[in-house]
């Protein structure tokens, strides 16, 4: 039992903004509430990042996502593969990534350096990608980080969610883990048995 269910507090109505049946108590609403925030939060930032890109991005199909693999390499201090992406983003979805540097490459916003190990290609960034990037850089200024200085102590509180953003993402990486854990060692399911067919007449 819950400090919450000793208390006899239920949770707040949702309202239909959350997910009641993940909202069983005051604390599960508020992690709801933040988690529909955040993802409400990822989608409209990856648009926000290809819609910045204006039509030449749109032209050749570069998304928000293409964006963000292509300010990681332009602000790496030396060319990257396709692991150092995935471990400074902390993706594991390497074919997603793949498929943004073909597209990036594509449009001679980067281009391979060379390999570092004999597996892996690294990549570094074209003259036409710091292009891209001053105008990017230039409307993000103007349509986010300038007007959102209006909002009081708006830098504080950015620090402060970013902090709690990483510290959430500890949590999910952490669950991940244990799940996966416990998947490897679990016994194989057992197969369910066939279900007996209508008898045959004779």
């Amino acid at each position: 039992m819950t400090d919450d269910d000793k208390q006899g507090r239920t949770a707040p109505d949702p309202g239909g903004k959350v997910a009641r049946h993940l909202a069983g108590n005051p604390r599960e609403f508020a992690v709801t509430q933040f988690e529909q925030g955040l993802i409400c939060a990822a989608e409209a930032f990856y648009r926000f990042y290809g819609a910045l890109l204006g039509r030449e991005g749109r032209m050749r199909g570069i998304s928000g996502q293409d964006n963000v693999v292509l300010q990681q390499i332009l602000a790496a201090s030396r060319p990257l593969s396709v692991a150092d992406i995935a471990r400074f983003a902390n993706r594991d979805d390497i074919a997603n990534i793949q498929y943004s540097l073909k597209k990036l490459l594509r449009a001679e916003l980067i281009r391979k350096a060379g390999r570092t190990s004999a597996r892996e290609t690294s990549y570094e960034v074209t003259g036409l990608a710091r292009e891209w990037t001053a105008a990017f850089v230039n409307l993000r200024r103007e349509l986010f980080t300038d007007p959102s200085a209006q909002i009081l102590d708006f830098d504080a509180q950015l620090a402060t969610c970013g902090k709690l953003l990483n510290t959430i993402a500890g949590f999910y990486d952490h669950g991940t883990r244990v799940m996966s854990g416990r998947e490897q060692i679990a016994p194989d399911a057992v197969a369910p048995r066939a279900r007996p067919g209508p008898p045959t007449r004779r």
